[in-house]
């Protein structure tokens, strides 16, 4: 009986913060300032040769009516990729390439990369994406739009696929599972509860950049360029935070394309959980203890024959929830393509919602050709 009570309260607590995520899609405003600031785009690239140029042309063709650069940080590729950058620069005068060389003791190389980005770029505003993605022609100008007065950081949405291209059953697991991660962080930001943003499509003031000392508390965490520092602009500054809903400004990136890799990117996201702040920590221990103790309770409970409501119901009720939320998402978004794939995607949540909460406490991961320890901090920096 006590084990049912437990999984009782872990199902409530989690259910009750997804329909706050529900009600927070709710409250999205539009972008209404017709402001045309100074814009830097900054990219941070590493071995992306076979895909910063489809990158860079989605950047340079920018519709944006203001004045906007590009600077691309090159963080000690071991490809073609600052070659192809450079190639670039000789054919578009607001394309700019920073070859980093040597990332110094104590910095992440990735947040260095960035920071000198913007440190040698000089727009009022800062729009950041990833080297593996791809920027509609509006991304700037709608991104802009959100910049009214009292608005200081401004995260938007990453896809996967677009609703024209379903791709492999894979692909399609992959676009709904990153989905449901951007509705939880747009209802957050909603609710003035903003706990996460995502590098390939952030946006922020350089003055609020600037006002909490860049990257400087957070520089050693090799992650966490995106929610870490958009949690450090939220506790230690008066701006507000915005969620774009404007279609002209989601951007596309690509699936991982096996089972390994995909693991890999999420250990690396999972080995930040300490550094969260505490109410977001909470609600993932919650995550991971319900399913975990989901995945237990059910295939024992089958088997023995007995008690095999309570748990199904708790099943149910997690469902229902996020079944809720990934409806109102994909209706404000225009996704209504992935919904089909839900029944299967809900099955494989728990035993990965599972592994992946032990897994960020493992032997560490491998990002970029580079291996990390566990606790996710830069090691002594240097070459490659």
């Amino acid at each position: 009986m006590f084990l049912w009570i437990i999984l009782g309260a872990l199902t409530t607590l989690y259910s009750a913060t997804v329909w706050l995520f529900f009600l927070g899609l709710g409250k999205l405003p539009k972008g209404r300032s017709e402001a045309t600031p100074s814009v830097s785009v900054v990219v941070a690239a590493r071995n992306e040769e076979h895909h910063i140029r489809a990158c860079l042309k989605s950047l340079l063709r920018q519709n944006y009516s203001g004045s906007y650069d590009i600077t691309v940080a090159d963080d000690q590729s071991t490809d073609k990729t600052a070659d192809i950058v450079e190639e670039l620069t000789g054919q578009h005068a607001n394309l700019r390439l920073i070859r980093v060389r040597e990332t110094p003791k104590g910095w992440a190389p990735k947040k260095y990369a960035l920071s000198q980005a913007i440190t040698n770029s000089s727009g009022e505003i800062i729009c950041a994406t990833d080297a593996d993605c791809s920027a509609p022609p509006t991304w700037i100008h709608g991104l802009v739009r959100q910049f009214e007065p009292s608005v200081g950081m401004v995260a938007g949405l990453v896809q996967i696929n677009r609703p024209d291209r379903r791709g492999s059953l894979w692909v399609r697991l992959q676009a709904l599972e990153l989905f449901s991660l951007f509705m939880a962080a747009a209802g957050g930001i909603g609710k003035k509860l903003a706990f996460s943003a995502s590098g390939g499509n952030f946006a922020y003031r350089r003055e609020v950049f600037q006002q909490i000392g860049g990257f400087g508390q957070i520089k050693h965490l090799v992650s966490g360029d995106d929610d870490l520092l958009l949690q450090q602009m939220v506790a230690r500054t008066e701006w507000k935070t915005r969620f774009c809903t404007d279609p002209g400004t989601f951007v596309t990136t690509l699936p991982m394309p096996n089972l390994r890799a995909f693991l890999q990117q999420r250990k690396r996201w999972a080995s930040k959980a300490a550094h969260q702040r505490r109410s977001l920590l909470y609600f993932m221990v919650v995550t991971f203890l319900l399913n975990l103790s989901l995945l237990v309770t059910i295939p024992l409970t089958i088997l023995g024959g007995r008690w095999v409501a309570p748990p199904l119901a708790c099943l149910a009720v997690k469902a229902i929830s996020e079944m809720t939320l990934l409806w109102k998402g994909t209706v404000l978004f225009d996704r209504g393509d992935m919904l089909s794939i839900f029944p299967l995607w809900e099955l494989a949540h728990i035993p990965y919602m599972a592994l992946m909460g032990m897994a960020g406490l493992g032997r560490g991961f491998t990002w970029k050709e580079r291996q990390y320890a566990a606790q996710d901090r830069a090691r002594e920096g240097g070459k490659s």
